[in-house]
């Protein structure tokens, strides 16, 4: 699910913030920038990041507060050895080196470094562990919002779902009269007279009967309906309700390969593309 948190670090005379963002995908991925001061960071933080949640793309990041970002100092000690190294390299080479205040200037700029010096990661640990679990906390927040509109939205569909399993099972119950009804007119069309107590017809409707037969579709679809919506109230259910997708889709395609009606076969597209439509959504959810 989507979500953002945010959180600040105060640490002698530096002040960092922590923004944790999160997109849908079906699987977790983290990853984590920080400053280059602390290459700790991103191990620390993604195991942090991976206590708390289980799906979706995450990007942390760890940047200097903006008041503590505008003052950065020119590095004189730097630009001298840079100087000093350009000079070789110009003797070296024969070329005379000229240096303007241009030059002075490039050399400055390329040594900036920020005013604020971060301590020591392991220092500062405590601290940036606190505002982690503060911004995770807020993103959290923001998801459990999104998961209970999709869980709304999702027993809605639910419900669509339980009525088109019920219509399929009331629609296939006609199916062997009509077979009967439509296999006597074709032997009177043809000139033949059959009995409907004739063994051989009587043979024929069970054939039919049995390979038209969705009842045990039918209920294992109400099953997993059932379990479904249960799983929806579960934390951590993603990939429980992942299974039952797959299982219901697995029914309906079964009904549809035995479907002998026209209404059956309507009603087994029309799930289909709700169970599509469902799949989308428990892409989102934890």
């Amino acid at each position: 699910m989507t979500g953002f948190g945010r959180a600040d670090i105060d640490l002698p005379g530096a002040r960092l913030s922590v923004e944790i963002a999160t997109v849908n995908q079906k699987n977790l991925q983290v990853s984590v920038f920080g400053p280059e001061a602390w290459p700790a960071l991103e191990s620390a933080a993604s195991a942090w990041i991976r206590t708390r949640l289980q799906r979706g793309k995450v990007t942390a990041r760890v940047t200097q507060a903006a008041a503590s970002a505008t003052h950065r100092q020119w590095d004189h000690e730097a630009v001298a050895a840079n100087l000093d190294e350009l000079s070789k390299l110009a003797a070296r080479c024969g070329v005379k080196l000229t240096a303007d205040g241009e030059l002075l200037l490039r050399l400055a700029e390329n040594s900036r470094r920020p005013s604020v010096v971060l301590p020591d990661f392991v220092d500062a640990e405590a601290a940036v562990r606190s505002a982690f679990e503060e911004a995770l906390r807020n993103l959290v927040v923001m998801r459990l919002a999104e998961g209970a509109a999709l869980a709304k939205d999702l027993n809605q569909r639910l419900a669509k779902m339980a009525e088109m399993v019920a219509g399929m099972g009331q629609a296939e119950k006609a199916a062997p009269v009509r077979h009967r009804d439509a296999m006597l007119k074709r032997l009177k069309d043809a000139g033949l007279t059959l009995d409907v107590t004739d063994e051989r017809v009587l043979r024929e409707l069970a054939l039919f009967a049995d390979r038209s037969d969705i009842t045990e579709e039918v209920v294992r679809l109400k099953s997993h309906v059932a379990q479904f919506s249960t799983e929806l109230g579960q934390p951590n259910s993603g990939r429980k309700l992942d299974f039952l997708i797959q299982e219901l889709l697995r029914e309906v395609n079964t009904i549809g390969s035995k479907a002998s009606e026209i209404a059956t076969t309507k009603l087994v597209l029309e799930a289909k593309t709700e169970i599509e439509r469902i799949r989308e959504q428990v892409q989102n959810l934890e």
